[in-house]
């Protein structure tokens, strides 16, 4: 079952979606994509995240060195949340943009024998 802010958190990376739309066209398909720039984008947003928690009041003053050196604009979005929201967006826009080349969707399953949890195992529910 997903929770209420489980459904308020996709609300709020759906709407940034579309205004990534708005700015750059059905699905993100401007010219600078094609590189990993959104991927490095989410990463370098959510770098900047991890740096304030860990208390770097100046982690968005300048981009992460895994920004897109092509890219302009890198900043804060306020609080944790919108940072976040943003971050997941620019994934959400690479994964969008690596099915439509025709990428595997296929995700394979753990392997218990050669890949065992240590510690603590989650419980599966079904």
């Amino acid at each position: 079952m997903i929770s209420d802010s489980q459904v308020r958190a996709e609300q709020l990376i759906a709407r940034e979606v579309e205004l990534q739309n708005a700015m750059w066209g059905e699905g993100g398909e401007r010219s600078d994509t094609a590189n990993g720039e959104l991927l490095r984008a989410s990463m370098a947003q959510m770098a900047a995240v991890g740096a304030r928690r860990e208390g770097n009041l100046q982690a968005f003053d300048n981009p992460p060195g895994i920004y897109p050196q092509n890219w302009s604009g890198f900043r804060s979005y306020g609080p944790d949340i919108p940072n976040l929201v943003v971050a997941a967006a620019f994934l959400l826009q690479e994964i969008a943009r690596k099915i439509r080349l025709g990428e595997s969707t296929i995700r394979l399953p753990r392997n218990h024998a050669t890949q065992p949890y240590e510690g603590y195992s989650p419980e599966i529910q079904k």
